[in-house]
């Protein structure tokens, strides 16, 4: 079965900037994805210390490297970027039940060093990303105007990194929220303006986020890693990771460590 996107969805992403919602995982295997991911933060004590950790679990554990090349997500993806793509990072942006976490409106082009900017991100709901949870919302074309300089806040409810925010006037009324249920997803360009607000329901906001290249596209700020997903990687332009032998290996530890550690230097490095 054929998971790539139509062209329509094409011509939609490439005119938004983002496609929403996208069906992925049946019930039944959010449940489970929902479990293996709770079970890993219990395992390093509980929510707040395996924070560190949840970075790149593909190079931990055979079921987030199983999520990362599922074809469910690379095929939709490689419809936008071709048929040659990487896995840049898996990360998590989760937030606790009827707290105050947000994210800022931003643009991941301007400070990911992912360039030219074929990227996209797949946001993958593991719990229900309603409109009381502080769903994703996205400025409609925007990825196709400037980068808006970012002020670092820092701020210590926003999710993150550096707290970076967007202080020009932008058309917050064209703003389109994308709600989704658990199991779906969005894609959305690396250039495009998003934001998401608190979380006011009574459960966890759970999203996996996938970012994706094309193999042409460089890590300007230093030596990078990634995990080849489809295709051919002609370019070599970062180191490529493969899947753990070992859930949780000592090998696989120093590994995971070591990659972490250094996307975040890539991350903060102006």
């Amino acid at each position: 079965m054929s998971h790539q996107l139509s062209a329509e969805q094409i011509d939609t992403y490439q005119r938004d900037g983002f496609l929403s919602p996208l069906p992925v995982f049946t019930q039944d295997e959010v449940r489970q994805l929902r479990k293996q991911f709770e079970d890993f933060e219990q395992r390093f004590g509980g929510v707040e210390r395996a924070v560190s950790r949840r970075t790149d679990l593909h190079l931990l554990t055979g079921w987030g490297y199983d999520v990362v090349t599922d074809a469910r997500i690379v095929e939709p993806v490689t419809s936008l970027l071709g048929p040659d793509v990487l896995l840049w990072s898996m990360n998590w942006f989760i937030k606790e039940p009827d707290n105050t976490k947000f994210v800022s409106f931003h643009q991941d082009a301007n400070y990911w060093g992912l360039e030219p900017h074929d990227v996209a991100t797949a946001w993958i709901a593991l719990s229900d990303a309603g409109a009381r949870t502080g769903p994703m919302e996205f400025i409609p074309g925007s990825h196709r105007g400037e980068l808006y300089e970012q002020h670092n806040t820092f701020e210590k409810d926003n999710l993150l990194s550096r707290g970076q925010t967007i202080e020009a006037a932008l058309p917050t009324e064209d703003c389109f929220m994308t709600p989704l249920a658990a199991g779906e997803m969005s894609l959305h360009h690396v250039r495009t303006i998003h934001r998401s607000g608190p979380n006011k329901s009574s459960d966890r906001r759970i999203g996996m986020v996938l970012r994706y290249c094309a193999t042409h596209v460089r890590q300007t700020k230093g030596a990078d890693t990634a995990t080849l997903v489809a295709g051919e990687d002609q370019f070599g332009h970062f180191r490529l990771m493969q899947r753990p032998n070992v859930e949780y290996g000592e090998d696989e530890m120093a590994i995971h460590a070591d990659a972490v550690a250094n996307q975040g230097k890539m991350i903060m490095r102006d």
